[in-house]
């Protein structure tokens, strides 16, 4: 789609008919009828801020998250309250080290969850109630292996399940994958047995069902290779598999649209039949992110992209012998 808008999306969220997406030099973006209008917007004095993940709480209040170095004013979230009218900054951390990665919204228990870079190696997380946001405290966190980060690629290095947070990230020699019960506030950390380094490791994890997972990643250096394998769980997160025989390239989100799982990355992407275990290629695309809305798959990436596929028309692809 043609849109009045130069900057580079990552932030892709929907709820009902409404859209919302965020990116580059404090832009948002908003349809109100599943994508077929949009209006776009450049939040003032806001120009220098990267918006990388965002949370609808309800028709009329979203939360923005810039991801960026604190010590830069970087690290700070925004808030509407009339769907997009008005913005006000609600929360910002100055302290050197903090880096948002992901904002994750709890509509069950009308809490939000902000991940952030670890400090002092030790994994940093917000919970957001009654209008402000609290830092778990770090003596009761997991601490992280030398280099381990998560990745602000997709807003998805974070997944609620059963009253757990599960979280993907990467950065050390080896990939770890940590769970976090929420009402009893203990820790799990799962070893998969993956080889991880720079710039390397899962960067998005998706869920069937609260039982079934799916994590992708890479090395966001390189786009076209495949360099941590695409793993899954069907017991919750306690025991993961690789999957084998997958497409080749750097994949930045995974979802479930029944009956797909669909993973997309800054060069291609790709759908997958459980059923008949077969991949179709989607083509060469440039979405970091990509959502369910109805029947329609939606993608944003860089330089104002923005597209949508139709189920059927993977469906399509999948009844075709080609």
């Amino acid at each position: 789609m043609e849109i009045p808008s130069t900057a580079s999306f990552r932030a892709l969220k929907s709820r009902g008919r409404h859209i919302w997406v965020s990116g580059t030099q404090g832009t948002v973006g908003h349809s109100k009828d599943a994508g077929k209008t949009w209006t776009f917007q450049q939040i003032p004095h806001t120009e220098k801020l990267d918006f990388r993940d965002l949370a609808i709480i309800n028709d009329k209040e979203i939360m923005l998250m810039s991801a960026g170095l604190s010590d830069e004013g970087k690290a700070v979230i925004f808030r509407t309250m009339d769907a997009g009218k008005k913005w006000n900054e609600i929360f910002k951390k100055n302290e050197p080290g903090y880096f948002f990665d992901c904002l994750h919204w709890d509509t069950a228990n009308k809490r939000a969850w902000l991940l952030s870079d670890p400090i002092k190696q030790r994994l940093t997380l917000f919970s957001y109630k009654k209008i402000r946001f609290v830092e778990l405290d770090a003596s009761s966190t997991p601490e992280l292996q030398t280099n381990e980060a998560f990745f602000a690629a997709s807003g998805s290095s974070m997944l609620q399940a059963k009253g757990q947070l599960i979280f993907v990230g990467g950065g050390a020699d080896s990939v770890k994958i940590y769970t976090y019960n929420i009402s009893k506030n203990t820790w799990k950390t799962n070893n998969p047995g993956i080889a991880s380094g720079e710039a390397k490791g899962y960067f998005s994890i998706g869920s069937k069902n609260k039982n079934e997972f799916w994590a992708v990643g890479g090395d966001y250096r390189k786009l076209n290779e495949l360099s941590v394998p695409i793993i899954t769980t069907i017991d919750g997160g306690k025991h993961w598999e690789i999957i084998q025989d997958t497409p080749k390239f750097y994949m930045e989100k995974v979802i479930w649209a029944k009956p797909y799982w669909i993973i997309s990355g800054p060069s291609q992407s790709a759908a997958y039949h459980p059923q008949t275990k077969r991949w179709r290629s989607l083509g060469n695309s440039t979405y970091h992110n990509i959502i369910q809305v109805g029947d329609t798959i939606w993608g944003i990436g860089a330089k104002g992209q923005l597209g949508y596929i139709s189920l059927s028309s993977i469906t399509n692809l999948f009844l075709s012998k080609e």
